[in-house]
């Protein structure tokens, strides 16, 4: 089911949305905020373990599942001014 590479946040986040995928928002209120919560809990798991790959010419900033994107200017600028030594938070 995971990977050898897969961190622990992936195969966390993975489980979490897989167990929301199996709720229902029209069955209870109880339900709905527990996927609710659930979705929740797998966003963050995603955005709090990143990693910076280059792209050719860019950065592009990695979550846990393997998702890209560019870095924002805010990023950039404070990457270019701390030296390249940064740890990025969300």
């Amino acid at each position: 089911m995971s990977t050898e590479n897969e961190s622990y946040e992936a195969r966390v986040a993975n489980t979490c949305q897989s167990l929301a995928a199996q709720l229902s928002y029209d069955e209870s209120p109880l339900e709905s905020d527990l996927k609710h919560a659930l979705k929740e809990a797998a966003h963050a798991l995603d955005s709090h373990s990143v990693r910076l790959r280059r792209a050719g010419a860019h950065l592009e900033v990695v979550n846990a599942r393997g998702k890209a994107r560019q870095l924002t200017i805010r990023e950039r600028l404070a990457r270019r001014l701390l030296r390249g030594g940064m740890e990025i938070r969300p």
